[in-house]
């Protein structure tokens, strides 16, 4: 498959990478944050489906099989039932049924697809008990998906008015040390800057920056969806880099963990599809507006090098990080992982549509559609991932059911900036440990540049 991508010089890899072996270990996501690996444990139960090409990747009209394979205590199970769903990625499934297995494995053949996109197999099986699941997710052409969002004649001039705006106030900025979060090394603060939109906002983050004295290229790692704060980056820190963790509610970060769960519970909850009536009170334009901002916070701190800015974030953290890159040109190198946000309306048009869904959910828009597609084509990745002028490194899994790979595609298909993309077939929505891996790298390599 001949993904198209541009070369730079300073790439640690070039065009379209993939995981050559399954994952045993998997990572858990607070936010962003990655934590310590965990193996999967499976009671003895090892169930999987794979597709019957090893990149997982079909040419359209091509029909994929689906190979099952089922040992418990490491012996092949001699018969077994199993349903079965087949069809588009987030779609109704187009067949459904039962499927058979002997001495531990069986097949099942999938459908052709003539369009570009994902085709899904879901198998499940009782064993012991106990109900075990396993997906696998064909990819046609996917280089050849194309977006059904639309931008908005005045998208750049709504944009560039709104951040000019926000600057009408000063940045106010102040850091407050964190006890006990600094070591001998790195100072750990909460970082507090203003800007305006209808009033002024207040926007926070954890800012980790070496101690020693020194210019430092920065890295803004950008949140996934959520109510809690990330806990900051100081081993990135130590490395010799300032880094800032955003938390995008205008609140605090130092706060107990009570409070945190009590805006979830409260003024947080389904923040993300608050305002979408009006482009101006959608949730996310003060979020937008506040990472925005913070290049400037960065600008601020006598330790900044004046030039080294990467931004990197997962999911939600994904989309901002494309969206803040797109819009702040002093960004120099990005990240994202799984973006969400892109292509809302793909679900309008037949197939996945981005996280968090608003068309898969006629409640959040059947009284008033046509506004609500308004107001999301302001604030689709898409139209942001085309204005990417910086070098750029995307991953995603083929099996993630938050950010449809679809929707990945279209934005990463849409870019013409230099870009490489990392994919991890059967991954999940997940931060695994060979992505951070590979995108820390790669960010630091650069940035160090």
């Amino acid at each position: 498959m001949n993904f198209k991508h541009l070369l730079f010089p300073v790439m640690l890899f070039t065009g379209l990478l993939f995981s050559s072996s399954p994952i045993l270990a998997q990572q858990a996501v607070a936010g962003i944050d990655v934590e310590d690996p965990k193996t999967v444990t499976t009671d003895g139960v090892e169930f999987s489906v794979l597709p019957d090409k090893k990149d997982w990747i079909y040419k359209t009209g091509e029909k994929p099989i689906f190979k099952i394979k089922l040992f418990v205590d490491g012996q092949p199970v001699e018969k077994a039932d199993m349903t079965y769903m087949i069809g588009p990625e987030k779609m109704e499934p187009t067949r459904k049924g039962k499927v058979s297995i002997a001495n531990g494995y069986g097949q099942l053949e999938g459908e052709v697809m003539n369009e570009p996109g994902f085709l899904r197999c879901d198998v499940r099986v009782r064993v012991k008990s106990k109900i075990y699941k396993s997906v696998a997710t064909a990819a046609f052409e996917p280089e050849a998906i194309k977006p059904s969002a639309v931008t908005p004649s005045d998208f750049h001039s709504f944009w560039s008015d709104a951040i000019k705006k926000s600057k009408n106030v000063p940045l106010n900025s102040k850091l407050t040390p964190i006890a006990g979060r600094s070591n001998d090394v790195v100072d750990v603060y909460q970082a507090e800057y203003e800007f305006f939109n209808d009033g002024v906002k207040k926007f926070y983050g954890v800012l980790c920056i070496p101690k020693k004295e020194g210019k430092y290229p920065a890295i803004i790692r950008f949140p996934g969806a959520g109510w809690a704060p990330l806990s900051g980056d100081p081993k990135t820190a130590e490395d010799g880099f300032i880094t800032l963790d955003l938390y995008i509610h205008g609140r605090p970060v130092i706060h107990d963990r009570s409070y945190y769960v009590d805006l979830q519970n409260n003024e947080l909850k389904g923040y993300q599809y608050k305002g979408t009536s009006d482009r101006d009170s959608f949730y996310y334009k003060n979020v937008i507006l506040g990472c925005v901002r913070s290049v400037d916070l960065i600008y601020s701190l006598p330790q900044f090098d004046g030039k080294h800015i990467g931004g990197w974030g997962s999911s939600q953290g994904g989309a901002l990080s494309i969206i803040t890159t797109s819009l702040e040109k002093r960004i120099n190198f990005m990240v994202a992982l799984c973006p969400a946000m892109c292509d809302f309306t793909g679900y309008l048009n037949n197939r996945a549509g981005g996280w968090p869904h608003f068309f898969a959910k006629p409640e959040l828009y059947q009284d008033n559609k046509e506004q609500v597609m308004k107001t999301l084509s302001y604030y689709d990745v898409v139209n942001f991932a085309k204005d990417i002028n910086v070098p750029a490194y995307l991953s995603w899994g083929f099996n993630d059911a938050t950010t449809p790979p679809t929707t990945c595609f279209v934005a990463y298909n849409i870019m013409t900036a230099p870009k490489q993309l990392y994919i991890i077939p059967e991954g999940e929505h997940k931060i695994y440990p060979e992505q951070r891996k590979r995108t820390y790298s790669w960010l630091k390599q650069n940035l160090r540049k």
